[in-house]
């Protein structure tokens, strides 16, 4: 899957449903977690350029959202997202890096 945003934008906010990793038809249930962070880095770089939480919408249906920051979006290119969920007790699982994003020119 891929999005497009404009360079410079801070809408509209990124959302997604979160599966299981090993089956993507089983969506993961985020009513025991403490918290989601939203990851995104170039494809060719380690380092993330966002690193931000977001926001569970409805937790037993794994819907999440991160709204942008003033500077998320400010380099145009191709990006891998993932999210990093964190459960009390200090479990973290994160998703298969399956979506990109492309910033593209305004």
């Amino acid at each position: 899957m891929s999005l497009t945003f404009v360079q410079g934008d801070t809408a509209p906010d990124i959302t997604a449903i979160i599966h299981e990793e090993d089956d993507p038809t089983s969506i993961l249930d985020l009513g025991g977690a403490s918290g989601v962070r939203f990851q995104m880095r170039k494809q060719d770089d380690r380092r993330y350029t966002v690193d931000g939480a977001a926001t569970i919408i409805d937790a037993p249906n794994g819907r999440v959202s991160y709204s942008w920051g003033a500077n998320d979006l400010n380099n145009p290119g191709t990006y891998i997202v993932q999210w990093e969920v964190h459960y009390t007790g200090g479990r973290i699982q994160t998703t298969s890096p399956e979506v990109t994003v492309t910033v593209r020119r305004q």
